[in-house]
């Protein structure tokens, strides 16, 4: 809104007997399976296929004979754990109990704005056309009205309500847990490469590799693949750097999801609570770029 150049007598809206354009006629989604699936989940499945492949086929074979089992459960079960609840918050139907006893994957009703200000007025879906609780949302994105509304999460391909908001928060501490033990070895066999390699070739398919130091295996001790040196430290650098950048942004997210929960707020509530500051410091701006006017 550029402030500086609309008349001072102005008050009303310019065009005022065009009517607002209306939405188009769009089918709801049931879950995060529903189509069309967002690049954002393929990329998270490639990113968790990427982390167990590398992570277990990989890093976990070279630690020591001592350290091997704790190796394996300790980021397996945080990874298992984190498969059960993201599969879960993808799968869960979030939208209210209202809209779950009608068939809403029909094509819904218009929303008209020249009829009504607002989606949801007086606790009732102009879209849906059923009455809805006081924290349910309407999510445009999915086409429903959604309870407890905290977000629309791409990454999900599923709104996050009241439904299955643990399962999603679930689903960022587990994937915290699982990919920082994973980090810690794979910085160990990192370091180890260099300082001292004898001690990541403990497993005994190394006995016929004694003389070729340049020599590796990985994916032990189910399907041994010989390769390169180089190899070994490229994918655990890519590793490294991967897992650390993604713990980095879900402690970030899982921090401030602490701090949604502690006021007592949804993420939709945070964002309205912005919104009026937000607009009066970019009006601040506007003003301080006006020229003064005598």
């Amino acid at each position: 809104m550029n402030i500086c150049n609309k008349p001072p007598n102005k008050t009303a809206p310019e065009n005022l007997g065009e009517a607002a354009p209306e939405v188009h006629v769009q089918r709801s989604r049931r879950n995060g399976w529903s189509w069309p699936l967002h690049y954002f989940q393929l990329i998270a499945w490639l990113l968790y296929l990427f982390f167990a492949l590398v992570g277990f086929g990989i890093l976990v074979p070279l630690l020591p004979r001592h350290w091997l089992l704790a190796g394996y459960i300790c980021p397996g079960v945080c990874f298992i754990y984190h498969l059960v609840v993201h599969l879960t918050a993808v799968s869960i139907d979030p939208a209210d109990a209202n809209i779950q006893e009608k068939n809403y994957l029909g094509p819904l009703a218009t929303f008209n704005r020249t009829q009504h200000a607002h989606v949801i007025e007086n606790h009732h879906c102009h879209v849906c056309d059923v009455d809805v609780s006081a924290k349910t949302k309407h999510c445009g994105t999915c086409n429903k009205c959604v309870c407890g509304f905290d977000h629309h999460c791409k990454w999900l391909n599923n709104c996050v309500g009241e439904r299955n908001y643990w399962f999603f928060l679930n689903s960022v501490l587990s994937a915290i847990l699982g990919l920082g033990l994973l980090l810690l070895i794979a910085c160990y066999v990192f370091v180890e490469f260099f300082a001292d390699p004898v001690n990541l070739r403990s497993d005994q398919h190394f006995d016929a590799l004694k003389n070729h130091t340049d020599r590796w295996f990985v994916f032990l001790p189910a399907a041994p693949v010989e390769t390169r040196a180089s190899a070994i430290l490229v994918m655990a650098g890519i590793f490294v750097l991967l897992s650390l950048m993604t713990v980095i942004l879900l402690g970030h997210l899982l921090i401030f999801h602490i701090y949604l929960m502690w006021n007592k707020l949804t993420t939709y509530e945070y964002i309205l609570q912005q919104r009026p500051q937000q607009e009066a410091e970019e009006a601040d701006k506007q003003l301080e770029s006006c020229p003064s006017q005598v």
